[in-house]
């Protein structure tokens, strides 16, 4: 006996399981053990193939009884010193957060039932002490998420709320580790029948394609969901409460998952439980754009007026620059199509950055919590810290864009290395795309291939690698979160970078080539000759000055031009009082070429009060259509207001000369930079 394999390597639920076998003098049905063990009978027979190395130290056997069950078959003492054997295994205490998701589970399951406290210190094998110590806890977690547990003095513990917030709660429990703060939906914990798991994943992985636009932790947020949803509706807890329609991608997804699990569940879902798991995808974010939002229009009115407020609120002097940059317009347009149903249905959704974004960038996260209060103004919704530092990631790149001219935001890229040979980098290099896709390039490369290290950022590697000036993430082969999270630390130190001449590939040909030079140089030549100074006088309205303008530089498109300006102006204001002046720009389909002016009141300000005794009005005009190197250059004129002090003097005081040389300026680095002139 003295070879026996220790009973402490057991796994907890084995050791159950053996002493379920030794208590019983008849075969035990698979059926049964599953039972007792609130798990399923393929876990029960994947446990016990563990089993034989042990009971054979014992002189013990595992038999199976057709028709029966399963028994131990060993003598009287051979099976007593496997008791005594068990009886000093103590299973490992799971951490808090287990124990707490288990006991929520436990009280959802029971949702407006009674039950006593030694009923869940039972069920989790622990004491009613830290029962009530963790439920405490809980209540103030559950606090606004409209989920009550309500503890009856002398009758035991309810637990109440609506099916749509039962579920919100467990699936944001399942997705936090509370107690470090940071994501934990990839922890390792068996989701209550472990079959629903199985199929979950099968519907997700025949579906890859479908819903391959979804982050990883928006992946994860889906797959909980569908877990829980699938057990709830198992059990009869049925959403009945109608859904506000949402956009035809995100229905048309839910019909196709729906469809899915009545085939891997042999269940039908009805239209309402349709309806929600739609609103979940709608509130799933995405690695690049959103899909498609087709829902109301008054809705996305809303969110339109929301991103305008918000950029507003953010950093008052700079807002008008800022919202002149449209890839941050568009960003937290879409941001917020998810972010809002995510806050309304109180969902939780990780940000694997939050802590070091908080850490890092204090001034900026501060400045983004208080864009925040925005939306807490005008829905009522509180924003909690993982969806303001997502927020973040957009105004801190739009920052970036706006301080640093020469600085544009990209996609790094990486080397492969491994010294198992490329065979293994591969491996590695499979992991790192799916997980990275659309943001960061890899290519392999073996230890001595040092010449194509040049081409890239840095480098991802098995070992420690000498005699390079490149920086090195040490990785496992198999990538761990951890590693993951190492990588992503250096994707986001180099997504921005000196910017550099961009060749065309080879794809390409020359004459596509010249002719996309050839269209950019004729719009930077109407840019320059459009350019012009012009005076009204000073008490003309805001109305008089958009009719003025149009007048004078659209001509052609005066209507539509003018509705543009106006409708902007109706969303947030174009009047910048920090900057003393006027900012009207919109990038129209009816006016093809692209123009700079200045218009001055005939005095030093607008007198009209609307105006704030601004100096002077910047008009900005852009073709729907054009082309990227446009669209930085007239952003570049914009932070130039802000990059310039003596710019902005210039146009204040409305000096022809002063304007012309910075756009001048501009329109050189934009001409050297098509030709691949720059230092």
């Amino acid at each position: 006996m003295d070879n026996i394999i220790p009973v402490a390597k057991l796994s907890s639920r084995l050791a159950r399981l053996l002493e379920h076998l030794l208590q019983s003098d008849n075969p035990v049905k698979v059926d049964v053990l599953a039972s007792a063990l609130s798990t399923s009978r393929r876990t029960v027979f994947r446990e016990l193939e563990n089993a034989g190395t042990l009971l054979s130290a014992f002189n013990i056997e595992l038999v199976s009884v057709p028709g029966k069950g399963i028994a131990l078959s060993g003598d009287d003492e051979a099976c007593q010193k496997l008791r005594e054997e068990l009886a000093e295994y103590a299973p490992q205490p799971v951490s808090k957060r287990i124990r707490q998701l288990r006991l929520l589970i436990k009280l959802i399951t029971n949702a407006g039932e009674t039950q006593k406290l030694f009923y869940y210190a039972s069920a989790l094998e622990t004491s009613e002490s830290t029962v009530s110590h963790d439920l405490d806890e809980l209540e103030a977690w559950l606090d606004g998420r409209g989920v009550t547990v309500i503890r009856k003095s002398g009758l035991g513990i309810q637990c109440e709320g609506a099916e749509e917030n039962l579920r919100a709660a467990l699936v944001s429990r399942f997705m936090i580790d509370e107690e470090s703060g940071g994501k934990a939906y990839t922890a390792v914990f068996d989701f209550p029948g472990e079959d629903i798991e199985i199929g979950v994943r099968n519907i997700l992985r025949r579906k890859a394609v479908v819903i391959d636009w979804m982050t990883s932790e928006s992946l994860s947020l889906i797959a909980v969901y569908l877990m829980v949803m699938v057990e709830r509706v198992y059990n009869e807890k049925i959403i009945t409460a109608a859904h506000a329609p949402v956009g035809y991608f995100q229905t048309a997804l839910a019909e196709e998952l729906a469809a899915e699990i009545g085939r891997e569940f042999s269940l039908k879902l009805p239209e309402t439980e349709r309806q929600a798991l739609a609103e979940w995808i709608r509130s799933c974010r995405s690695k690049q754009d959103s899909p498609p939002e087709t829902g109301p229009v008054e809705k996305q009115a809303l969110i339109q007026y929301l991103t305008l407020q918000m950029i507003d609120r953010f950093d008052p002097p700079i807002a008008a620059i800022l919202k002149t940059n449209d890839q941050l317009v568009q960003l937290l347009y879409r941001h917020l199509e998810s972010a809002l149903p995510r806050l309304k249905g109180g969902i939780y959704l990780p940000n694997p950055l939050e802590k070091d974004l908080i850490k890092n960038y204090p001034d900026v996260y501060e400045k983004t919590r208080a864009s925040t209060k925005v939306l807490e103004e005008a829905l009522g919704i509180s924003v909690p810290s993982n969806e303001v530092s997502y927020i973040q990631i957009h105004f801190l790149a739009a920052l970036a864009v706006l301080g640093e001219r020469n600085t544009r935001r990209r996609i790094p890229r990486a080397g492969i290395v491994c010294a198992s040979g490329i065979g293994t980098s591969y491996m590695l290099a499979y992991q790192i795309r799916k997980r990275f896709k659309g943001e960061l390039e890899v290519e392999v490369s073996g230890c001595d291939d040092r010449v194509s290290w040049a081409n890239v950022d840095f480098l991802i590697s098995t070992i420690s690698l000498e005699e390079t000036k490149k920086p090195v993430v040490l990785v496992q082969t198999i990538l761990g979160e951890k590693d993951f999270q190492k990588i992503q630390e250096a994707v986001t130190a180099f997504a921005f970078t000196e910017r550099k001449t961009e060749q065309d590939g080879p794809s390409r040909s020359l004459e596509k080539r010249l002719d996309n030079m050839i269209e950019i140089f004729i719009q930077l030549r109407k840019l320059l000759d459009s350019f012009s100074v012009e005076s009204i006088k000073a008490d003309c309205s805001f109305d008089e000055l958009v009719r003025f303008a149009v007048a004078r530089f659209a001509p052609e498109n005066q209507e539509a031009v003018y509705h543009a300006l106006t409708a902007r102006e109706a969303i947030a204001t174009q009047v910048v009082g920090e900057l003393g002046i006027i900012l009207l720009h919109t990038r129209s389909a009816y006016h093809i070429s692209p123009l700079f002016a200045v218009i001055v009141p005939e005095g030093k300000f607008f007198t009209d009060a609307y105006f704030k005794q601004t100096k002077s009005c910047v008009l900005m005009l852009l073709p729907e259509n054009a082309p990227r190197k446009m669209i930085d250059l007239m952003g570049g004129i914009s932070s130039a207001l802000i990059d310039l002090p003596s710019f902005l003097e210039a146009v204040r005081m409305g000096n022809k000369e002063a304007v012309q040389a910075v756009l001048e300026k501009e329109i050189s680095e934009t001409i050297a930079h098509c030709c691949g002139m720059e230092n």
